[in-house]
């Protein structure tokens, strides 16, 4: 018969296997080559305020951003510490946008580190929609929350800290006017 504590034992060594692939998480950057057998993690600031001029050409954008001769990212951090206000236009351009990733088995996670915007965002149908732990209050923060929600141990090793000091790349988005 064997004692729980040795039971206990055998479990915890079978579990100290090596870093799984799947945990290796690459954030992209338009000069880096990236292996296309690893997740990655789509980090863009948006340059400007969104507003009702740009929301409609939101989605375009990003998913004109997204790597098609690489594997899909897993995530896209979309940074918005420029809008500190949404108007319902915006909202309905960040719930599409859920949504289109959704549909490509992407997830959209928000950085909003205005605590009055942050809190407003949620308020609303789209924030509710998008849901509370899909908003961060840093890049870091949204890119830390992806990287544990992949499969595997949740370690983090000195290369890849360097992916989480990565700024994310600047996304203008043409206004309504000069789209056309």
């Amino acid at each position: 018969m064997h004692s729980a504590h040795a039971l206990f034992l055998r479990r915890r060594f079978r579990s100290k296997s090596p870093l799984p692939l799947e945990r290796t998480a690459v954030v992209t950057s338009g000069s880096r080559p990236v292996s296309p057998a690893l997740p990655q993690i789509l980090c863009l600031r948006l340059a400007h305020q969104l507003c009702a001029d740009n929301a409609e050409a939101l989605a375009g954008v990003v998913s004109a951003r997204m790597p098609a001769a690489i594997s899909p990212p897993c995530s896209v951090v979309l940074d918005l510490s420029a809008t500190l206000a949404f108007d319902d236009d915006a909202e309905t351009a960040l719930q599409l946008l859920n949504h289109l990733l959704a549909d490509r088995l992407v997830r959209l996670r928000l950085v909003l580190p205005e605590a009055r915007a942050r809190t407003a965002f949620l308020s609303c149908a789209a924030g509710q929609a998008i849901g509370p732990d899909s908003v961060h209050t840093s890049v870091r923060a949204a890119m830390l929350a992806t990287y544990a929600s992949l499969p595997g141990a949740a370690l983090i090793t000195s290369a890849q800290r360097e992916f989480f000091a990565v700024q994310p790349e600047p996304l203008v988005v043409p206004a309504r006017s000069s789209q056309s």
